[in-house]
């Protein structure tokens, strides 16, 4: 299992709806098998796996993991290994150190999961169908990274400058974008056209080909 497996959860989540009354969760399926081996069946056992992931990655946004962070922690610990691939690509890019890398990325997961219906977390920051459309397309508008508030939680996490901050979580954002491909672009289209159509059902107009 990979990040980019959770990735596409999360994506097929948009056109799901919450899935946490469902007696199979697929995010729990994966979370559930990463973290403790076991196999969620119960609801709230569902629930519980995706929010201790997101406690998880909480703990490493805030540096208490990140500070002492080394090659066997990141071999041991299912979470790190997961981020590892990202943290090693994104400190590359940047020049940054791993900690800092590891703290940029784990933020951008943690916000892009935040959207799930069972993460228990605001996902009110920024639009995750938006998000994923410039993810794919490798082109990350700054205004939204402010605006929702990213760089500046990056840069007091970090020390890093607003404009350091922003070149890391573009930089991160399109790395995960480059992992779900055109599943990312597909979900959004999808979800923007369903909804289109209902606005244009729900006020009478017909929704088939111009008249000749």
């Amino acid at each position: 299992m990979s990040m980019e497996d959770i990735l596409k959860v999360l994506v097929n989540s948009r056109q799901q709806g919450n899935s946490s009354s469902q007696s199979s969760d697929p995010m729990a399926d994966l979370i559930g098998g990463l973290l403790g081996g076991q196999q969620p069946t119960q609801g709230a056992n569902q629930q519980g796996g995706l929010g201790d992931m997101m406690g998880m990655l909480e703990m490493v946004m805030g540096g208490n993991q990140a500070g002492s962070m080394n090659q066997a922690a990141a071999g041991n610990d299912p979470l790190m290994m997961l981020l590892q691939p990202f943290v090693a690509q994104l400190a590359k890019k940047i020049n940054v150190p791993p900690e800092i890398a590891m703290i940029v990325v784990s933020l951008v997961a943690h916000k892009l999961l935040s959207h799930h219906p069972t993460s228990g977390r605001d996902s009110n920051s920024f639009d995750l169908d938006d998000m994923l459309s410039q993810m794919n397309s490798g082109n990350i508008n700054s205004n939204v990274l402010n605006q929702s508030g990213m760089i500046r939680e990056v840069s007091q996490r970090t020390g890093m400058s607003e404009a350091d901050s922003e070149k890391a979580l573009s930089t991160a954002l399109t790395m995960f974008g480059s992992q779900l491909g055109g599943r990312a672009v597909k979900s959004a289209k999808t979800s923007g056209a369903a909804s289109a159509g209902k606005s244009l059902k729900s006020a009478g107009v017909r929704t088939g080909k111009g008249r000749k």
